[in-house]
């Protein structure tokens, strides 16, 4: 019998979804990583980094979309295939370096119906009517016109399913998991905004929901009864006009159920830009909804959402679930199981819900994440002790020097770091100030006390110069100084009721109305902050289009709340002068206006502070430059290069 964990009973708690043990009940669910060949094959990168998140102590590692019909199903280069028998040798070296971590694996099976890209399949895309995706730039961008199936192609693909469950389990996996959520084919033929079909396959829901139980019912007829089937459902379809509903929801986990599902989890999907961007998500939103399904099925439900080790701990105390997903967690974390299992959950890496994860997939590259640089490099960013201990001088306490800091004396070198300012954070110190951004406040925690932790020698209010490295001589030093903000050349800009974005963030007063010279991320921020406490405010930037470097999903987003609050978006501008009355431009349209202002806000970028890494040139053994006294960027860029500076030291 296993003992019984004295932290979280329960998470590491035993369970079975259908036949199947799982260790605990903790869930690493599918999330596309790109990391497969543009072909769709098992890569070693890909390898890496599911065996990273098994050997962390995940219980069941759901392995990330994969098609059953790459020339009709195929969405995006680097997802993986199923299609076909030459796909069964690397996905059983897949699987096996998940079971070599004690963990189960199973693998998600996928058709991209009418999102499915042509320039990929050479084929018009399929769905079951000739229906498009709403397309919304945050979405999905220049969506095509789909082909409606025949009902033999409908059956064909059923077929594909099960056949790709059958390679599946020879390949080794212990299930699959059904993509019926949000985007794809299943979620389109349950979903009366997309399915028009009059005939068997479409109309009222037990028509719509048939694709999908055929799917069931054909999987398990070709794969076994012991061989369990996940089903992945949209919990909700709303924004658009006779969407998916939470109550058909609930009817076709039942009917999932009875064609011989073995667990069901799910995901809200929307079609209009919401208020709040998966940025600002709070932990467990989708409790309500898998409370729900719980009390409507006997089978498992696998509840998620930013869930915690302690929310998790309480949703199945209290038989809310019997299973919980953690999917950015494990991104930026993939010890989170094995850190919670030890009751050192103040270790584990604070996901920022920045979801650069997601739209470093959606724009066709590798799986990337701010604050884990290791994400698909898991074998060469490994963190090893040195056999070389040095004496590191870090300067510069914001998020490179803190993530350098904090990599070196993980190797086991000698560290100090020196800031100028009373608290280490940098950047960060601000950047949690905007409305929405408190997901930032786990970063700015955790790397100050990590590096206590470590015993890295923390100087604070310290400016540090040439003279100053000299007499504590050491081996290595990493200048981390940040940047400077730049001052646009417009006449009058050195008027007293001009402040930096930075002064404002940082307690500024500033007057009722407002001009923001600059709108990108962070004029767009410390509007949004001004907005909503109340301040008239207009933006203005030289470019043609606000946020143009804001991820798709936050940007529209953002843009819309600083609309919806009264904020004026002037883009194309040419500024003439600033005075008394305020900021005087040229618009797009050749128009002369002043756009009256009782202070003025400048965030027209930054420029390096590199005064002192030009000064330590030739003066010290090693020197390192990172973060953004290199080049202003944002924390992914510092966090990245402080943790490969730390490998390299």
């Amino acid at each position: 019998m296993a003992e019984t964990n004295p932290f979280f009973p329960r998470l590491f708690e035993p369970g079975f979804i259908g036949t199947m043990e799982v260790k605990n009940r903790i869930v690493m669910p599918p999330m596309g990583s790109a990391h497969a060949t543009a072909d769709g094959y098992v890569t070693d990168r890909m390898k890496d980094y599911y065996a990273a998140r098994a050997k962390g102590g995940v219980g069941l590692v759901i392995v990330e979309v994969t098609t059953v019909d790459a020339a009709t199903g195929m969405d995006m280069p680097g997802r993986l295939r199923a299609d076909d028998d030459g796909c069964i040798p690397g996905l059983s070296q897949l699987a096996s370096v998940i079971h070599k971590h004690g963990a189960k694996a199973a693998l998600q099976l996928h058709h991209a119906g009418r999102v499915a890209k042509s320039s990929l399949t050479g084929r018009q895309p399929v769905a079951p009517s000739p229906v498009s995706m709403p397309g919304q730039e945050w979405a999905w961008a220049q969506p095509e016109a789909p082909r409606e199936l025949t009902v033999a192609e409908i059956r064909g693909l059923v077929d594909k399913f099960a056949e790709a469950a059958v390679r599946a389990r020879k390949a080794g996996f212990d299930a699959v998991d059904l993509h019926g959520q949000g985007l794809y084919l299943v979620a389109q033929f349950l979903s009366a905004a997309s399915n028009k079909r009059q005939d068997q396959y479409g109309g009222d829901l037990n028509n719509r929901a048939r694709f999908l139980l055929e799917i069931i019912q054909a999987i398990k007829e070709s794969t076994g009864p012991d061989f369990p089937v996940i089903v992945r459902l949209t919990f909700w379809e709303f924004g658009v006009e006779g969407g998916f509903s939470f109550e058909e929801c609930l009817q076709v986990c039942k009917m999932a159920e009875e064609a011989g599902a073995d667990a069901l989890r799910g995901f809200i999907m929307g079609w209009t830009i919401p208020e709040f961007s998966l940025m600002e998500e709070p932990p467990n939103s989708q409790a309500f909804f898998t409370d729900e399904i719980k009390k409507a099925v006997g089978i498992p439900v696998i509840a998620g959402s930013r869930i915690s080790p302690e929310i998790g701990e309480m949703m199945l105390t209290e038989g809310r679930a019997d299973f919980i997903a953690v999917g950015r967690g494990l991104i930026t974390d993939p010890e989170w199981a094995n850190k919670a299992a030890a009751g050192k959950t103040d270790e584990i890496v604070p996901c920022i819900t920045c979801i650069r994860c997601i739209n470093s997939v959606l724009s066709e590259a590798n799986m990337q994440c701010s604050v884990n640089p290791a994400v698909g490099r898991e074998r060469e960013y490994e963190i090893k002790p040195t056999a070389n201990p040095k004496r590191v001088l870090v300067v510069g306490g914001g998020p490179a020097g803190m993530e350098a800091a904090r990599v070196a004396a993980l190797r086991g070198h000698d560290v100090s770091l020196y800031d100028r300012g009373a608290v280490l954070g940098g950047q960060l110190l601000l950047a949690v100030v905007p409305p929405h951004k408190d997901n930032l406040k786990g970063l700015v925690e955790f790397l100050p006390h990590q590096l206590e932790k470590l015993q890295v020698k923390i100087n604070l209010g310290t400016e540090v110069t040439p003279d100053l490295v000299e007499e504590t001589k050491p081996d290595a030093v990493v200048v981390a100084t940040g940047a400077m903000s730049l001052v646009p050349d417009i006449p009058g800009i050195e008027r007293s009721s001009a402040f930096t974005a930075e002064q404002v963030l940082g307690g500024q007063e500033v007057g009722s109305r407002v001009v923001v010279i600059g709108g990108e991320l962070v004029g767009c921020e410390t509007a949004d902050y001004l907005a909503e406490k109340g301040h008239k405010v207009t933006v203005t930037r030289r470019g043609p289009r606000m946020a143009t470097k804001v991820g798709p999903g936050v940007r529209e987003i953002l843009l819309n709340r600083l609309e919806k609050n009264g904020a004026a978006l002037l883009s194309g501008v040419s500024y003439e002068d600033v005075s008394d009355r305020g900021v005087t431009v040229t618009t797009s349209e050749g128009e002369r206006r002043t756009i009256e202002a009782d202070t003025v806000v400048l965030a027209a970028g930054a420029k390096p502070d590199s005064q002192l890494a030009t000064a330590l040139e030739g003066r010290v053994p090693e020197l390192y430059v990172v973060g953004d006294c290199v080049e202003p960027r944002n924390i992914a860029e510092a966090m990245a290069e402080g943790y490969r500076v730390g490998l390299a030291l």
